[in-house]
């Protein structure tokens, strides 16, 4: 059997699970379940209740923010605009989640940045999958 331990596929894996992801979400419970589920897999994983917290954060530092549109009175997608207009679009990804499911919030989220959107509640192995999509785009 060919050993690919050195194949260059693993260097990128390998770079993508020591990522660092911020999570911007008023439900602590849903920073914990993401943090604990990602760490496991080598990610840095942070979060912050609401999105006047990100303005405290130098968000380049991240890979890929974790963004529910509903937080501070649904104000989500103004954040996700700012986070698309401050950082340069290959720097930092942005996965939005709601609970709403209207094709509108979706296109919404899409057209103000977003690079890809779930809807709340999801599954981690979703998540988790979305996340490793996006990092390889990057």
């Amino acid at each position: 059997m060919p050993d690919f331990t050195n194949y260059p596929f693993n260097e990128a894996v390998n770079r993508a699970t020591s990522a660092r992801i911020l999570v911007v979400d008023a439900d602590t419970s849903v920073g914990d379940m993401i943090r604990d589920n990602f760490s496991q897999e080598g990610y840095q994983v942070e979060s912050c209740q609401c999105g006047d917290d990100t303005y405290n954060i130098d968000l380049s530092q991240y890979k890929v923010v974790l963004l529910d549109l509903s937080i501070d009175d649904n104000s989500g997608l103004g954040l996700v605009e700012q986070i698309k207009q401050i950082y340069d679009p290959g720097e930092v990804a942005v996965i939005a989640y709601s609970v709403r499911m209207s094709p509108e919030t979706i296109i919404a989220a899409l057209n103000a940045g977003a690079d890809d959107y779930l809807i709340k509640p999801f599954s981690i192995r979703e998540l988790k999958a979305r996340v490793r999509s996006v990092l390889r785009r990057r």
